[in-house]
């Protein structure tokens, strides 16, 4: 190519030429392979493949009932008939025969091989379609209500079943049917035979209303039908009683039933009385008590007599027309006795079946029947008694209340028991006395001075001194020791050697024994204070013991426990030291 232009002459100048490639360039290389070899590489991959999935797969064989359904398994399978290579793992398995219910399971395989493996299907219901004669008979399967003929039954499970058909006025069937199921459409007849036959009745009177079952039919006389298995019969009649009857009659045949003769109709009495709950009896028959609904033969009179205790008996005669309905009130006349009462107090309240009958003494009129008496009086113990007047003569009755206080003491037992046998004597202290002993007194001590002291509480005081026996039942291991000598510990010899503590804590164990609160307030069983306002055990104070062991009843003070006297009683009063005892003690 060549440039020419101004002042270059002849210069060379470029211009496009066409490009034409030299033959064979810019081409690829194409590697030419053999159908041949392509055909065996792809066997190999199949070959390959199918071992694998051999090797690791896993027979199952399916053994489906029916035999003849129709197994699928989602997935990769491979399968002869029943029998399946499956990979381990979840598999969706689906069975399907005419005439049952399609089955869908999943079956796990494992490594281990799965085996055998059962298909159930679930057969289809059958299905009856009963024709019958009459029509509306009532279909039981099995006894259990179906539905009514004819019609159609479905739902009727597979194999054998009893089928009853029953209508009234005709008699039962009952067949055995072997339902074929699978769904199934079975067709099946039944024809029920007349249960009835026709029977004349007649009454007297004609004219009566007669009902069958129930059902009013006509009037007397009449054929109607009658069941051979029984109906139940009424003749009814204004002014006469219902006649009621089971009858049958045997199926297809005519009989004629004996004429009833009809009863005139009861009428109806209504009896009370005044007071109410009065025995009845009519024509010497006990029919109950006042008010009562009875029902009388008509047109013909009756004895009526009532009675009740503690009034005069009432005799009445009734009659009565068919159907009517009347009434008899009876005041019956009481039988009055009379009490002479006294009361203490005088303005005691008097109270007779629950009325106040006014205060004090005065003469009661009762009937001759027995009645409840309460005496009271705010403050006193109420007395109650039944009492009987008698009408022949008049009887009289003191009563005395007690106030509520005295009551209550009264009730309170004279001696008691403590949980461990021994007796306490109950003391109700009044009148005040002197604590202490006057300056003469022979062995006085100076501290003993006198002074006037009442004791305000009541309290049981133990009659004799607490036994060893009777304290081991607390503390077995305790010992009273002995004496110079002589033991302290024998059962029946009163404890010895015993503190104030063991004392108290003894005390609080027969309280709790008996279920009372106890006296002496405890820390760690040390005694650290009392419980006044407890009626528990405890020991006695100085002014209980010195009351009991010292005060007369007439408020004397006594010395020793026979008298004021030194010398020794002329009676026996108790062994206080005597001579026997010269060796132990200082004093005799």
């Amino acid at each position: 190519m060549t440039v020419s232009g101004p002042g270059n002459d002849q210069k060379p100048i470029l211009t496009a030429a066409d490009f034409s490639p030299l033959e064979g360039t810019g081409k690829h290389l194409k590697l030419k392979v053999s159908p041949w070899y392509a055909a065996l590489g792809a066997l190999v991959l199949a070959a390959v493949f199918i071992l694998g999935f051999l090797f690791t797969a896993r027979a199952v064989i399916f053994l489906p009932d029916p035999q003849n359904a129709e197994i699928s398994v989602a997935g990769l399978s491979f399968n002869i008939g029943n029998n399946f290579m499956l990979l381990p793992g979840n598999h969706r398995v689906s069975a399907s025969a005419a005439g049952y219910r399609p089955l869908e399971e999943t079956l796990s395989v494992t490594r281990q091989g799965t085996g055998e493996v059962e298909l159930l299907l679930e057969p289809l219901p059958g299905i009856l379609d009963i024709s019958s004669e009459p029509d509306g008979v009532q279909v039981s399967i099995d006894g259990e209500p179906a539905g009514t003929a004819p019609g159609v039954i479905e739902n009727i499970s597979r194999g054998s079943h009893i089928i009853e058909f029953s209508l009234h006025r005709y008699f039962p069937a009952r067949q055995e049917v072997e339902v074929e199921g699978l769904g199934t459409r079975q067709n099946l007849a039944v024809v029920l035979q007349p249960a009835w036959g026709q029977m004349q009745f007649d009454s007297m009177p004609q004219g009566a209303d007669l009902y069958i079952d129930g059902q009013l039919i006509g009037q007397t006389p009449l054929t109607t039908e009658v069941l051979e298995t029984g109906s139940q019969l009424k003749l009814a009649a204004s002014g006469y009683k219902t006649w009621e009857k089971q009858v049958s009659v045997q199926a297809g045949t005519t009989e004629t039933y004996p004429p009833v003769k009809l009863v005139v109709a009861d009428g109806l009495l209504t009896i009370s009385s005044s007071p109410s709950r009065a025995s009845i009896t009519i024509d010497d028959e006990f029919i109950g008590t006042t008010p009562l609904e009875v029902p009388l033969s008509p047109l013909k009179a009756h004895r009526l007599e009532l009675f009740r205790k503690g009034y005069q008996r009432a005799v009445r005669q009734v009659s009565i027309e068919p159907e009517q309905s009347s009434a008899l009130s009876v005041s019956l006349t009481p039988i009055i006795g009379r009490i002479q009462l006294k009361i203490e107090p005088e303005d005691a309240e008097v109270v007779v079946n629950g009325e106040v009958q006014g205060r004090g003494s005065q003469v009661l009129a009762l009937t001759a029947t027995e009645h409840s008496l309460t005496i009271r009086k705010p403050g006193y113990e109420s007395h109650n008694v039944q009492i009987t007047p008698r009408p022949e003569h008049e009887q009289a009755l003191t009563i005395s209340l007690r106030t509520v206080e005295a009551a209550y003491w009264a009730a309170r037992p004279p001696v008691a028991n403590s949980p461990v046998g021994s007796r306490l004597k109950l003391f109700r202290p009044e009148a005040e006395f002197m604590l202490g002993a006057p300056r003469r007194e022979p062995g006085r001590r100076a501290n003993e001075a006198e002074r006037l002291t009442q004791l305000e509480r009541p309290f049981y005081l133990g009659i004799f001194e607490v036994s060893n026996e009777e304290f081991r039942r607390w503390k077995e291991e305790h010992s009273s020791r002995a004496l110079r000598g002589q033991t302290l510990d024998m059962d029946k010899q009163p404890v010895a050697y015993v503190s104030w503590q063991e004392a108290a804590l003894f005390c609080n164990w027969l309280s709790r024994r008996q279920g009372l609160p106890v006296f002496y307030v405890e820390e760690f069983s040390v005694i650290t204070g009392i419980d006044a306002s407890s009626n528990g055990y405890r020991l006695p104070t100085e002014a209980e013991w010195a009351w009991a062991a010292k005060i007369t009843a007439e408020g004397d003070t006594l010395v020793f426990p026979w008298g004021s006297d030194l010398y020794p009683p002329s009676e026996v009063v108790g062994n206080f030291a005597d001579q026997s005892a010269v060796k132990l003690l200082n004093f005799t």
